[in-house]
């Protein structure tokens, strides 16, 4: 049986597979994760974060710019070492990168950090006081640990560049139609 599709027809199926990109591409980004995990995952200058290597195998060192100085990682269990690092008061507020080398078996994992600027002025709990950094002081380190941007901008980019694929395809279409003289 051979179908036949009008316009109607052909745009929805662009949306349904636009659709599928978007999940397809939301899925992994929102299940990426780094091999090193840095607690809280947002910190300001002077604080301490606890350094995770997942699957390091034995002791490690961490290394990262904002942080004092290098960092031997060799608490926590069985092959997830960890320690504790503190970031250097000039520290610029900006996202981080923590390189940790495992010893023993010459493997390089990497996790991400951002430091953020010590907020505005409590102005008594406010919308636009709660801006400046007075929310994560009020929720506590352990809500803000686990925050990130990056899969969530990725997510949105890759769902914007299907809507715009979508949509010039859909204006050839238009345009192809319209040419032939049959729109």
């Amino acid at each position: 049986m051979v179908w036949r599709t009008g316009v109607l027809g052909r745009w929805i199926g662009a949306a349904g597979a636009a659709a599928v990109m978007v999940a397809v591409a939301a899925a992994p980004a929102g299940a990426l994760q780094d091999d090193v995990e840095v607690s809280p995952g947002r910190v300001t200058p002077g604080g301490s974060v606890e350094v995770t290597a997942h699957d390091c195998g034995g002791p490690a060192t961490a290394k990262s710019e904002a942080f004092q100085g290098d960092v031997e990682l060799t608490g926590g269990s069985v092959g997830t070492p960890s320690g504790t690092a503190r970031v250097a008061q000039g520290a610029e507020p900006r996202s981080y990168v923590v390189e940790v080398e495992c010893e023993g078996t010459n493997v390089t994992l990497y996790g991400s950090y951002e430091v953020v600027g010590a907020g505005g002025p409590d102005t008594g709990g406010g919308g636009l006081a709660l801006a400046g950094g007075a929310a994560e002081r009020e929720a506590g380190p352990e809500a803000v640990a686990g925050r990130g941007t990056a899969p969530a901008v990725m997510a949105w980019g890759l769902g914007g560049a299907a809507a715009l694929l979508t949509g010039a395809g859909g204006l050839a279409l238009v345009r192809r139609r319209r040419a032939a003289g049959r729109g």
